[in-house]
């Protein structure tokens, strides 16, 4: 597989890093990034070439377009100058820019562009992400097929209805946010208790992984989880009743689904 890709922060790295370890030497790759500096970490597997010469040798597979939302307008009329209006119907544009539509990108690239828009999430850049993508109606199944290899290679990918981004967003895309301020207060919960800082966050740390893959690893859902771990008038029974007084349950659920309308509100301006 033949890609570039355009941005080489942390997402565009983490996506060339992923390329390569599930890919091998079946994946070509070239990166560009306006910051000479963003481009000196890359192995030199990776060929630091400009957009320009990218089609000069048949055309990618694949354009990642990892670059900041605000950056987006500029860095593609850039891109489409460098190498014309036809070699932008030869490729897949890959973009991972948070709450950029795909009308948008449309515009941005032409009418014939075929196009994926994507939300990945940070644990992408240990290999552990997910990443939703959506696909524009210029696209085919093998194109459709190519955005799952290349979001797959930093962990899960799933095909969805593009209506449907902005839950996305606002459930795993802001979702490690809440995981870690979960974590955070178990581990001050723990030191509360007794507990050094350093064994609270090692137990804390653990518990979290444990259940997710318990839950991951299971057919059972979390509620008949939950239920083997409490024992009528035990610890957990007591701990999980002061987290329904305090509304722990229903402040989750209002967190995503406002991180979800601000996810509209913003894709409106």
């Amino acid at each position: 597989m033949k890609l570039a890709v355009l941005g080489c922060g942390n997402m565009g790295s983490a996506l060339i890093a992923g390329l390569r370890t599930k890919l091998g030497t079946r994946a070509r790759i070239a990166a560009y990034d306006k910051r000479a500096s963003a481009m000196r970490h890359l192995p030199r597997t990776v060929s630091k070439i400009s957009p320009a010469d990218w089609f000069k040798n048949g055309s990618p597979d694949v354009v990642v377009l990892a670059v900041k939302p605000q950056d987006m307008s500029d860095a593609l009329a850039d891109v489409t100058n460098a190498i014309g209006e036809k070699a932008v119907g030869r490729t897949l544009w890959l973009s991972i820019a948070a709450g950029i539509s795909l009308a948008k990108l449309q515009k941005l690239l032409g009418t014939q562009a075929r196009i994926c828009r994507a939300m990945p999430n940070t644990p992408a850049l240990i290999g552990q992400g997910i990443t939703a993508y959506t696909m524009n109606t210029r696209s085919t199944k093998a194109d459709a097929k190519k955005a799952e290899v290349v979001l797959g290679s930093v962990g899960q990918a799933v095909l969805v209805p593009e209506k449907m981004m902005d839950a996305v967003t606002g459930l795993s895309g802001s979702g490690p946010a809440y995981v870690y301020t979960f974590i955070e207060a178990l581990i001050e919960g723990g030191t509360a208790a007794g507990l050094t800082p350093e064994v609270a966050r090692q137990c804390a740390i653990q518990t979290v992984v444990g259940a997710g893959n318990m839950v991951a690893r299971s057919n059972e859902t979390p509620a008949v989880l939950r239920a083997r771990v409490v024992s009528p008038g035990g610890t957990t029974e007591a701990g999980l009743k002061e987290m329904a007084k305090y509304g722990m349950k229903n402040s989750v659920v209002r967190a995503v689904r406002r991180a979800a309308m601000r996810s509209v509100e913003l894709g409106k301006k």
